[in-house]
């Protein structure tokens, strides 16, 4: 369900650290209370869960920022990626680049709730509540491709490529269950086929990019016993089949 590509060697992956750091005044922490992060805009923070929607401007804002820092990455990834699907690989322009989560140590991830889709959604103003969504990734379908022509919204991707990692380790947990056997299912039903659902911890490793297709449920592990100093950073994407080119977005 998730191939493993070889990417980065540790040295870069520092290297990449250290830009990251340098753009901390431009973080967007995405939970009220916990030092939970972005870098970059995210279609389902910045279009599912707000209006306006504020996402196309402000990938407009952010995507020179992240090319002028991490074009090397970007390049490397899209080269990696083509070789891997066969195919070229290129980047949606009027779509947010691949972006970072950032998490910092703090004991709240070290129990995250497991909630759907829709209960996260409705958790994101309690800040009480540190949850993980459970849940399989549909950004394909609310993003504006400008186009309904060549699209394949049957087979897309996501991709996961660590960048640093706590010590305690990190990674997501994924189910042996599919959105296409939960479509017609309530919300109490997809509870209980969750519940019920085979499930297994996929571990990151620094460098290494995990590839699948975001159409099995899975979830952010929590990270116990995390240490002060210790970070869980990642470069999220996706990416859609749309007239021959694979088309990288977040």
């Amino acid at each position: 369900m998730i191939t493993t590509v070889e990417l980065l060697t540790e040295q870069e992956c520092q290297k990449i650290r250290s830009g990251i750091d340098d753009l901390k005044h431009l973080w967007i922490q995405r939970h009220l209370t916990v030092p939970f992060y972005t870098l970059g805009a995210s279609n389902y923070f910045d279009i599912a869960t707000k209006f306006p929607t504020p996402y196309y401007q402000m990938a407009t804002e952010y995507n020179p920022i992240l090319q002028a820092h991490f074009g090397e990455l970007y390049q490397r990834l899209a080269d990696a990626l083509a070789e891997q699907l066969q195919a070229p690989v290129g980047y949606r322009n009027r779509l947010a680049l691949p972006g970072f989560h950032i998490f910092l140590a703090d004991p709240a991830f070290g129990q995250m709730q497991g909630l759907t889709h829709r209960q996260w959604y409705h958790a994101l103003d309690r800040p009480e509540i540190v949850a993980s969504p459970i849940h399989c990734d549909t950004p394909h379908t609310i993003v504006d491709w400008g186009t309904k022509e060549g699209l394949d919204f049957n087979n897309p991707i996501s991709f996961t490529l660590a960048i640093s990692l706590p010590k305690c380790g990190a990674g997501m947990h994924v189910w042996d269950l599919w959105l296409k056997e939960t479509t017609d299912l309530s919300e109490a039903q997809l509870q209980e086929r969750i519940n019920s659902s085979p499930k297994q911890l996929y571990s990151y490793e620094v460098g290494k990019l995990a590839l699948h297709s975001g159409q099995m449920y899975h979830q952010v592990a929590s990270m116990p016993n995390m240490q002060i100093d210790d970070e869980r950073i990642t470069l999220q994407g996706h990416g859609l089949m749309c007239e021959g080119t694979w088309q990288l977005y977040w």
